[in-house]
């Protein structure tokens, strides 16, 4: 999931007044509350986020089974914003956002981390930066070989293709696709932004000086190139969703139930003669302020996520022994795996001053540009509200030579064949954060920039998610770990000085103010890697593509489920989401999980049918 956070007070505050006018406009299915409720289903879905839609879309096809579906949040129509792709920062730090916050994290000299979630009826394809993407093939080929048999490229692609449909909009250069890679009639709706700027354009040319190159169509497998994005959103120029592409053209269906503001507490466990089971939950009615139980004939299915999965499996007494002790949870099972081997990518940036037509700033920062651009998205569906803040990017594949070099090769393993780096082009001052390592040059109101931005996208180093409590009314714990692994930080110095090439390219220099091609930040004199690395660990964000807790391998491998996503050593209970990806794809995440979903729909239906 790629989420940019520009600190533009403006865009909540001009989009505030617009979303309250449409508070809940029949957003929800009629069977919403717990009182219209049953107290048994085939299947109950822990989460009604990207994964837990799909298969409450897919599974309600077949008209014997009951879905319930259990979500902690609300409609995402309680913040009008979240639909439209140039106002998506306006959704952040709203009610549909959980908006963690980690501990402070020795590896980033304890800096704490905001962590932005999707809570609502969509999850996180609802706040995200709205970027499509699926990643090499080679990786789909190693959570094969590591034991996930049917996980193989040639296995997924068709869920991929399955999912999604492409609007072609060709507005601009770039803006490219390979009808091959798409099916006719996918729910998830892909296209392109009418507005681009300019600057966007030549960032693609630039990539060229360290080759990268520019390519028609990155998902069909080889992940390596540069054009821009695809985006999900429509050809009416609005944000597709796990909401409004799986979720509304279905919810009337009359086996298929939602209960909003019904956040699980836990999973309810019998355990005979050796043998566990999950045969349902505990909910909060969140109308009353009640719990409920909940009880699944055939199974219950976690799709809360990379954090919040785990977390549910811990409080429910799923978990490493320790944890479980600590907390004073009863075990069922001990598995000390469950919230450990996270995965995510990382971005950095350099932040150039801009001429104003090539960047968003003035636009944000600016009320009556602000309004204006509001206008004319309402009446014409155009200007610069169609397109997010990051719409174009570039992926490396780093040479064996260069890896050795860098003394990296043993660390990446088997993950060669892959891009390493991810190239971004941003048309705000991003990140937001300000340097204590440097002097920072301030993302002045009165001036423009954009910036160029790196992402690890084979990161070496692992998070893990823990308890914070022994209550689901407290976050989780989320330890990022980032650049902890010096294989991360000997990447991140070589992407960055890359970034520093591609800004000089003459194409993308001829956008810039000042000297040293407009860069202001960290600054052209910073040039040591003690300081650039320091510069990097007190700045980089996450790209917000959290999986691995709750991994798909073999038990004695380290997993958590198995290849059919069945809990290890537990009857009745799956996890669907991106906490079971053994190995992070190199793209954009919310793709991978429509895939997970997808193929978990087919497996499921094959177990019962």
């Amino acid at each position: 999931m790629l989420i940019r956070i520009p600190s533009l007070v403006a865009i909540w505050t001009a989009w505030q007044a617009f979303s309250s006018c449409s508070v809940l406009a029949s957003p929800i299915h009629h069977h919403s509350k717990r009182a219209e409720l049953e107290s048994t289903y085939d299947f109950v879905i822990v989460g009604g986020g990207t994964a837990g839609l799909v298969l409450a879309n897919r599974l309600s096809e077949v008209s014997q089974y009951s879905v319930l579906i259990l979500e902690a949040g609300q409609s995402p129509e309680v913040v009008s914003a979240y639909s439209t792709p140039g106002a998506s920062q306006a959704v952040l730090g709203t009610t549909l956002d959980w908006a963690f916050v980690t501990p402070p994290q020795a590896s980033l000299n304890n800096r704490t981390i905001t962590y932005h979630r999707g809570r609502g009826v969509g999850g996180s394809s609802l706040i995200n930066g709205l970027t499509y993407g699926r990643g090499s093939s080679s990786i789909y080929d190693l959570w094969a070989r590591l034991g996930n048999d049917g996980w193989s490229w040639s296995d997924v692609l068709p869920l991929f293709k399955k999912s999604t449909s492409f609007d072609s909009l060709h507005v601009a250069p770039y803006q490219t696709s390979n009808s091959s890679a798409y099916s006719t009639d996918g729910p998830l709706k892909l296209s392109y932004p009418q507005y681009v700027y300019t600057a966007s354009t030549a960032f693609i040319e630039s990539l060229r000086a360290i080759a990268v190159p520019t390519v028609t169509e990155l998902n069909l497998g080889n992940n390596i190139g540069a054009k821009q994005e695809p985006l999900t959103q429509d050809a009416s120029q609005k944000r597709s969703t796990a909401y409004n592409a799986y979720y509304k053209p279905v919810r009337n269906r009359t086996n298929l139930f939602l209960a909003a503001n019904a956040p699980v507490r836990q999973i309810n466990f019998q355990k005979l003669n050796g043998s566990v089971t999950a045969t349902g939950v505990v909910a909060t009615d969140q109308w009353t302020g009640e719990t409920f139980n909940v009880t699944a004939r055939k199974e219950v299915i976690l799709s809360a996520g990379t954090f919040q999965s785990p977390q549910i499996l811990m409080l429910s007494g799923i978990g490493p022994q320790e944890t479980l002790d600590q907390y004073g949870i009863p075990a069922y099972l001990i598995n000390e795996n469950v919230g450990q081997h996270m995965q995510d990518h990382t971005y950095f940036s350099v932040i150039a001053k801009s001429q104003p037509e090539q960047s968003a700033a003035q636009v944000y920062n600016r009320i009556d540009l602000l309004q204006a651009a509001e206008a004319e998205y309402t009446a014409n569906m155009s200007g610069p509200m169609t397109t997010p803040i990051g719409p174009t990017y570039g992926f490396e594949r780093i040479p064996e030579g260069t890896l050795e070099t860098l003394d990296v090769t043993s660390k990446l393993g088997n993950r060669h064949s892959q891009a390493h780096i991810e190239y971004l082009w941003e048309n705000i001052y991003y990140p937001t954060v300000l340097s204590d390592a440097i002097d920072q040059y301030p993302p002045n109101l009165n001036e423009s920039f954009f910036s160029v931005t790196a992402a690890l996208v084979a990161p070496a180093s692992r998070g893990n998610v823990t308890l914070q409590t022994n209550s689901i009314q407290d976050g989780p714990t989320i330890n990022v770990n980032y650049l902890a692994d010096e294989t991360d930080q000997k990447m991140a110095l070589y992407a960055f000085r890359n970034l520093r090439k591609i800004l000089a390219q003459p194409k993308l220099d001829a956008h810039t103010i000042g000297p040293d091609h407009g860069e202001v930040v960290p600054g052209a004199e910073i040039d040591d890697d003690k300081t650039l690395l320091a510069y990097i660990k007190s700045t980089l964000l996450p790209v917000w593509h959290p999986v691995g807790t709750c991994q798909m391998l073999p038990q004695e491998d380290g997993g958590v489920v198995d290849s059919r996503l069945k809990v290890h050593g537990v009857k009745g209970l799956r996890v669907v989401d991106a906490s079971i990806m053994p190995v992070i794809p190199d793209q954009h995440m919310q793709g991978p999980v429509y895939m997970v979903a997808e193929k978990a729909a087919d497996m499921i239906k094959e177990d019962y049918l």
